[in-house]
């Protein structure tokens, strides 16, 4: 268990004082109310306290959305305390023109073409991509998390040995100015087989014909030690089919999407990301969802990682004694998380939300998915972004606060979490689409509190 221990600070306002007298001087000249009301009378005088002591733990949660991701996750990257992340992704693909070939023409090449979108690791070491047939469709109706899986092929449709090289060109300034593409021939058998399609027209044309031929296919790297987790654009990647007809001296080809999507089509081609970690060291025990590992033995920090559902619990054992036994009134409450001073801002979690759980640390749901606090006079995802200078995360908490200290609430503790995501229908979910991760210190998390008490 973590406190927080330090000398309480409680201020005695003047100018609030007279701002209180003159508002109850005010409210005796107003239109008497109907017998029956409550009244109440703020006792003068504003409080503050950070001194609340915040327990803070490392949890396992579940219900990681991966469903149409932006970028697609291959590779997989090690961390001393968290452990290795594995990932993998599986898509459908399909073609917008139509495949018109012959019965003479003569099969050349079939060409994956991937195009980085960023990385997370080391990519010195290499790295071996394989790629397999689904046997079982994808959906757009169907919600995937980082766990599911589908029926594949044995056989390899393609496998690829590279050193990743995502960056071509950097700006004056270092930030990445230009993305390169991983580029591999897949199996010449499959190639031909594709091209065997155009004596079907419905196959040959695209759409839901060719799905339903070929559900898509499963990419899934391996390497001798953890490296990098490699992240692809799925809006610029596809596979080109070349062939020539003979006596012809043009030579034709025909590309196969990774996304329809643009501002004409609505996306049409389902797709999710594969995590798996396995974790080391006083980290191990979280091994089902609920499992809770103290940030006593972490060395004082705890975790939030995308993909794996890695999160930190906050709970606040002795909130209520702070108003013993009189009212209280919270004018404002923030819930402050630093991160480790050691972060490295490229790959830490830039956004962190706040997650209703339970006693025994499992994600609270309702019919639209899970329970999440909400922003502080909106309807949105309480969230917070990383202050770059501080290294802190910031939540506005009053309401919450107040509805813990009149027992609206129980006293359970929160998540914190990768930023929430609403899809939309108004379902909401974490949606990771990385293993980036940020370590908070648990000895420095505080909850700022500035309250009045009342008297009914």
């Amino acid at each position: 268990m973590t406190s927080i221990s330090s000398k309480k600070r409680t201020w005695k306002c003047p100018a609030i004082k007279w701002v209180g007298i003159l508002s109850l001087f005010l409210a005796s000249c107003e239109t008497p109310k109907e017998i029956g009301d409550d009244l109440f009378s703020v006792e003068v005088g504003l409080n503050y306290s950070d001194t609340i002591t915040v327990k803070s733990s490392t949890v396992l949660i579940d219900s990681i959305y991966t469903g149409s991701p932006s970028v697609l996750l291959a590779g997989s990257y090690n961390h001393p305390v968290l452990g290795t992340s594995e990932a993998s992704f599986l898509t459908q693909v399909s073609n917008i023109d139509t495949l018109f070939a012959k019965e003479t023409s003569v099969f050349d090449s079939l060409t994956l073409r991937l195009v980085y979108a960023g990385f997370q690791g080391d990519t010195t070491k290499s790295q071996t991509l394989s790629v397999y047939r689904l046997l079982d469709s994808l959906s757009l109706k169907t919600n995937y998390f980082a766990n599911s899986t589908i029926r594949t092929d044995a056989a390899i449709l393609g496998r690829h040995t590279f050193n990743p090289r995502p960056i071509r060109t950097k700006a004056m300034n270092g930030d990445s100015a230009q993305f390169d593409t991983l580029r591999f021939r897949m199996s010449d058998t499959f190639g031909r087989e594709l091209l065997s399609k155009f004596a079907d027209k419905n196959v040959a044309a695209g759409g839901k014909a060719f799905r339903n031929y070929f559900p898509g296919m499963l990419f899934k790297s391996s390497s001798t030690s953890a490296g990098a987790i490699i992240n692809f654009n799925p809006g610029f990647s596809r596979m080109t089919l070349y062939f020539h007809n003979p006596g012809e001296a043009k030579m034709y080809n025909i590309d196969y999407y990774f996304s329809l999507s643009n501002a004409f089509t609505p996306e049409l081609l389902a797709r999710f990301n594969q995590v798996k970690s396995i974790k080391s060291g006083p980290l191990a025990a979280l091994q089902k969802p609920g499992d809770l590992v103290s940030s006593t033995l972490t060395s004082g920090l705890t975790y939030v990682q995308s993909g794996t559902g890695v999160a930190t619990k906050v709970e606040f054992p002795y909130l209520l004694n702070l108003k013993g036994n009189r009212n209280v009134a919270v004018n404002k409450a923030e819930l402050v998380l630093t991160a480790a001073d050691n972060i490295d801002l490229i790959n830490t979690i830039g956004q962190l939300s706040i997650v209703e759980t339970n006693a025994t640390n499992r994600t609270l749901r309702n019919s639209y998915g899970l329970k999440y606090l909400l922003s502080e006079g909106g309807t949105s995802v309480n969230t917070a972004s990383i202050n770059q200078l501080s290294k802190t995360y910031t939540f506005n908490v009053t309401t919450a606060i107040q509805s813990l200290l009149v027992g609206k609430q129980a006293n359970s503790g929160w998540l914190i979490t990768p930023a929430f995501s609403i899809n939309a229908v108004g379902n909401s979910g974490i949606n990771n689409e990385s293993a980036r991760f940020v370590p908070l210190q648990a000895f420095k998390a505080r909850l700022k509190i500035y309250y009045s008490y009342i008297a009914k």
